[in-house]
């Protein structure tokens, strides 16, 4: 069987540690989708992916914890986590707020 590969696109330069992320992700034979992580007062992540932005496109929303370390490996590990993706290829994708 082969591996599950989605393609990443971060709006920003991803850092070692990061305050918040943004940007996009496409799953094999998907529309592109927002994926974005914000700092809260929380012990665990906390995924969201059931809803729509205004615009109708979906993606994963993530509340994270500010204690702990976020960075392109942590967003990636819990994107495959939730969508089941086994690899991301870093590519130039369209801008969240666009899409949102």
């Amino acid at each position: 069987m082969d591996d599950m590969k989605g393609e990443i696109s971060y709006d920003f330069k991803m850092l070692e540690e990061v305050p918040f992320v943004e940007g996009t992700f496409r799953l094999p034979g998907s529309d592109w989708q927002v994926v974005i992580f914000c700092r809260r007062d929380i012990e665990e992540p906390k995924c969201d992916k059931e809803g729509a932005w205004r615009s109708g496109v979906t993606g994963l929303y993530v509340e994270f914890p500010r204690k702990m370390k976020l960075n392109k490996a942590v967003v990636e590990q819990i994107l495959s986590r939730e969508y089941g993706v086994d690899e991301w290829v870093e590519v130039r994708g369209p801008d969240s707020i666009v899409l949102r």
